[in-house]
C-alpha cells in the first residue's frame, strides 16, 4: 500500500512538472489557442449551417476558416501595418514633432527654439528608436504568424469534430455536468459581449472619431482610427484621451473652428452616440461587468499586449464564474 501512495504521488509530480513546462511553452501561443476559442464561438452558427446543406465537414470548415480570414485576420493586419507605419513616420519626422510641440511650448512660456535645438540634437535617438520599432514589428509579425497557424489548425479540429472537442472539455472541467455546461455557456456569453458588442461599437467610434479629425484637418486616418478603437475599447477612459488633447491644440494654435468643431464631434461620440450604440448592442448580446471589464483589460494588455483587450475579461470573466462554482459545488462539503 506504502509503495502504491509513493508511485501515485510520484505520478502526480510527474504531471505537475510536465503540466508547468507546457504552460510556459504553449504561453507565447496563447493568443493563437484563445483566437481560435474565439472564432470558434462565432463562426460555430455558421459553420453547421454549411455543413447542414453540403453535408460535408471539410468544405464547412474551410469555408468558414477562409471568410474569418477574410473578415478578421486580413484587416487586423493591414489596419496593425499602417499603424506601426505611421508610427514610425512621425517619430522619423523631426521637425513634425517641434511644429507640433511649438504651440503648446509657447502656451506654457517656454522658448520654443530650445525646444527645437533639444530635439533635432536627438535626431540620432530618434532614427535608433524608428529602427527599434522596425525590429520589434518583425518580431511581432513572426510571432503573429506562428499563433495564426496554431489558431486554424486548432480551428479546424474544433469545427470538424464540434462534438467530440465538447464532450472532451465537459470531462476536463472539474465540475458537475450542469456547472460545466454554464460555465461553457459563459464562455460563450463573455466572448459574444466582447468581440461582438464592445468591439462592434468600439470599431464604429473609432472610425467616426478618425472620420472627424480627417475632415476638421488631421492627418493619419489610419492611426486615429486603431487610436480611437483601442480607447473606446476600455472602459471609463474611452476616446475623450483623443479628442480633448486634438481639440486643445487646434485652440492653442489658433485654428477654433477646428478646435471647437472637435470638442462638438467628440462630446457627441462620447455622450451621446456611445451610450446609444452600446445599449442597441447589449440588447442583442448581453453585457459584462465594467469592473471585470476594465481589471481584466489591464491584465490583458499587461501580460498578452492588444490581444490582451479580448484575452483578459474572458480570463477574469471566466475565473470569476468558476470561484463561483467551486463555492457552491465543493466547499459545503467541507
Amino acid at each position: 500500500m506504502k509503495i502504491a501512495n509513493e508511485k501515485k504521488y510520484f505520478a502526480l509530480l510527474i504531471l505537475a512538472l510536465l503540466a508547468f513546462f507546457l504552460l510556459f511553452a504553449f504561453l507565447p501561443l496563447l493568443a493563437g489557442i484563445s483566437g481560435a476559442a474565439i472564432i470558434y464561438v462565432l463562426f460555430k452558427p455558421l459553420y453547421l449551417k454549411l455543413l447542414n446543406r453540403t453535408k460535408n465537414k471539410t468544405v464547412s470548415a474551410v469555408s468558414v476558416i477562409v471568410l474569418s480570414f477574410v473578415l478578421i485576420i486580413i484587416p487586423l493586419s493591414y489596419l496593425a501595418y499602417l499603424f506601426f507605419a505611421e508610427v514610425g513616420y512621425i517619430l522619423a519626422d523631426a521637425q513634425q514633432i517641434t511644429d507640433t510641440l511649438a504651440p503648446f511650448a509657447a502656451y506654457l512660456g517656454y522658448d520654443s527654439a530650445a525646444i527645437t535645438a533639444l530635439i533635432m540634437s536627438h535626431v540620432d535617438v530618434l532614427a535608433a528608436f524608428v529602427s527599434g520599432i522596425s525590429i520589434v514589428v518583425v518580431e511581432a509579425v513572426v510571432s503573429f504568424t506562428l499563433n495564426v497557424v496554431v489558431l486554424y489548425l486548432l480551428l479546424y479540429y474544433a469545427l470538424t469534430e464540434n462534438e467530440k472537442a465538447t464532450k472532451t472539455m465537459q470531462t476536463i472541467i472539474p465540475f458537475s455536468e450542469k456547472n460545466a455546461n454554464r460555465l461553457m455557456k459563459e464562455f460563450s456569453h463573455v466572448i459574444n459581449t466582447t468581440f461582438i458588442g464592445n468591439g462592434a461599437a468600439s470599431i464604429v467610434l473609432g472610425v467616426l472619431l478618425a472620420a472627424g479629425l480627417a475632415y476638421l484637418g488631421s492627418n493619419h486616418f489610419f492611426f486615429w482610427v486603431l487610436a480611437g478603437t483601442i480607447m473606446a475599447f476600455i472602459p471609463i477612459i474611452g476616446i475623450q484621451v483623443i479628442w480633448i488633447p486634438a481639440a486643445a491644440y487646434y485652440l492653442i494654435t489658433g485654428n477654433y473652428p477646428a478646435g471647437i468643431g472637435i470638442l462638438l464631434w467628440g462630446a457627441f461620440l462620447s455622450y451621446i452616440f456611445d451610450g446609444f450604440v452600446r445599449q442597441r448592442v447589449q440588447r442583442q448580446v448581453g453585457e459584462m461587468h465594467p469592473l471585470i471589464s476594465l481589471i481584466g483589460l489591464i491584465i490583458g494588455i499587461m501580460y498578452f499586449g492588444v490581444t490582451g483587450i479580448i484575452i483578459g475579461p474572458l480570463i477574469l470573466a471566466v475565473f470569476v464564474l468558476m470561484a463561483q462554482m467551486f463555492r457552491e459545488e465543493y466547499l459545503p462539503g467541507w
